[in-house]
């Protein structure tokens, strides 16, 4: 699995239960990587007390995605950015678990839940400019 995406737009699609990481090129996603819930035990964070079971393992699996996200901001010093999209509790969970560094690599955030969706059907959920996403 290559972990860099030096001067590239890395595409997150996550939800509870999966994350998967795609690069853009040609018109296509090419998938690089993609994490289960189920095989990956994260820790969760400050979860309010009375949370049930299942909201701390979403909130454990959000930190695992956003540590691969730290990981390929520190890893990949010419990243252009994050394109995340996320049913929006989980959206906000992930967030808070994005280091300073990744959270400024965000250029783009989409409450939706695209992780089903085929990859071939994915650009055109995504507003995807003719010059790609360079930040400023």
């Amino acid at each position: 699995m290559p972990n860099s995406f030096d001067g590239e737009t890395a595409y997150v699609v996550a939800d509870g239960g999966k994350a998967k990481f795609f690069k853009h090129k040609d018109g296509k996603f090419e998938e690089i990587a993609s994490f289960d819930s189920e095989k990956h035990e994260g820790t969760p964070g400050m979860t309010p007390s009375g949370s049930s079971r299942d909201e701390q393992k979403k909130d454990a699996f959000a930190r695992v995605v956003a540590d691969r996200m730290n990981e390929i901001t520190d890893r990949s010093s010419d990243l252009d950015g994050f394109v995340l999209a996320a049913p929006g509790e989980f959206l906000h969970d992930l967030r808070q678990h994005l280091s300073k560094p990744a959270q400024q690599k965000l250029i783009k955030t989409l409450v939706k839940d695209l992780t089903n969706i085929p990859a071939k059907e994915l650009p055109s959920h995504f507003d995807i400019p003719e010059t790609g996403w360079k930040t400023a």
